[in-house]
């Protein structure tokens, strides 16, 4: 009986030892973006932001809590409807417990409602409109993306206390537009400034002449001149053409190293806000950043990749923080939560989830080692200076 006892212990012992060790289930987070399309560039600046920052805040495991995290990314095409469905489809076919997102405003905000629904927590970047945060806005939504008001705070605040007191705002006759116009006429009347005229642009123009002539008319301290699409180009070369530069100060938000390149020597000497130029923050993780990026993919980040690295920063900090990838409770942890980004110090305003952050104002010049013009840095606006209000019902 004891010889058969113990050949039984031994056979359940080495089944035992034979059995592999069950891994931890992954952390899996999903993310819809524009993979294709015009706003693909923006896309591929997300996913890489997201990935190096995943990276970055688990010191190169990959992992939280000991748990591997999987990144699912889905292509929106610019389209909500698509945006929605794919959203869907991440969450009750691969049972994803996060939702990152979008290049497009307008797909940000239709997956918005896919997070309530689901209840997954949806860390937006570089999603932009202010709705976002403000009148579309619910509790699973925390945004590292500046909004439209943060970058007028930028841009507007400066110009009314540097460029002059009367203004002529020239934007497209769109909603975007619109929005622009607005939130930067705020942000200048705020400083005492005045809003001299507006110039509403068709969105389809090529030929600026007609409008650009009633701009040197107007003649004002300084124009704020907000482009978006298809015209930019051209917009800037017959600004220089025409020597505005010498009539009144130009101020704009600038975007994109591709942009920077195609606008070439019509911005040097422009004044304006900028979101990200990879120079102008002085940081060890921006510094980290530069150098795995530069290695990896060849050339340097370009403007919208810290937001999305600042997502998944965040992300981490708060699961490691609160030991747990419970909704609820990542919700409190992340609400007034400190964390470092590739832009300094960023806060979750507890309000309305929204990021506060640095933002730059910039001129632009040449410099030695770049084909295109480079945005040197005037002033770095704080995160005070740059909060936007609160719009959200508390």
């Amino acid at each position: 009986m004891k010889r058969i006892l113990i050949l039984s212990l031994l056979v359940f012992l080495l089944v035992g030892l034979s059995l592999p060790v069950m891994a931890e289930e992954p952390i899996k987070i999903g993310i819809v973006t524009s993979m294709s399309g015009p706003l693909e560039y923006y896309g591929v600046m997300q996913t890489r932001g997201f990935e190096l920052g995943i990276e970055y805040a688990t010191d190169g495991t990959n992992e939280v809590l000991g748990r591997p995290i999987e990144i699912l990314i889905e292509d929106s095409g610019m389209d909500p409807g698509t945006g929605v469905t794919k959203a869907r489809e991440l969450i009750e076919r691969h049972g994803v417990h996060f939702l990152q997102g979008s290049a497009s405003s307008a797909v940000a905000l239709a997956i918005q409602d896919v997070s309530l629904e689901y209840e997954r927590i949806f860390m937006v970047a570089p999603a932009a409109a202010d709705s976002i945060t403000g009148s579309n806005w619910n509790k699973y939504t925390f945004r590292t993306g500046s909004t439209t008001t943060q970058d007028a705070l930028t841009g507007g605040v400066y110009a009314a206390r540097e460029l002059g007191e009367e203004f002529v705002i020239f934007v497209p006759d769109s909603a975007w537009g619109r929005d622009t116009e607005k939130a930067w006429r705020a942000a200048i009347e705020g400083e005492g400034g005045t809003i001299k005229n507006v110039i509403l642009v068709p969105p389809d123009t090529s030929d600026f002449t007609p409008y650009l002539l009633r701009l040197m008319q107007d003649r004002p301290d300084a124009a704020v001149v907000a482009w978006a699409g298809a015209g930019g180009i051209q917009l800037f070369d017959q600004i220089d053409e025409y020597n505005l530069y010498d009539y009144m100060a130009i101020t704009s938000g600038f975007g994109d190293i591709p942009a920077l390149q195609a606008m070439g020597d019509s911005i040097i000497g422009a004044q304006g806000m900028m979101k990200y130029f990879h120079t102008l923050p002085d940081n060890e993780v921006n510094d980290w950043l530069v150098e795995k990026y530069q290695e990896r993919f060849g050339t340097p980040p370009d403007l919208f990749v810290p937001d999305a690295f600042a997502a998944a920063v965040a992300l981490v900090q708060a699961i490691e923080t609160a030991g747990t990838i419970d909704t609820d409770t990542l919700i409190e942890t992340m609400r007034g939560m400190e964390f470092d980004t590739p832009k300094g110090k960023m806060i979750f305003r507890p309000e309305d989830h929204q990021a506060l952050q640095h933002m730059y104002v910039v001129e632009m010049q040449e410099v030695e080692g770049y084909d295109y013009p480079v945005p040197v840095l005037l002033q770095e606006m704080s995160l005070e200076d740059t909060a936007p209000p609160i719009t959200v019902e508390q």
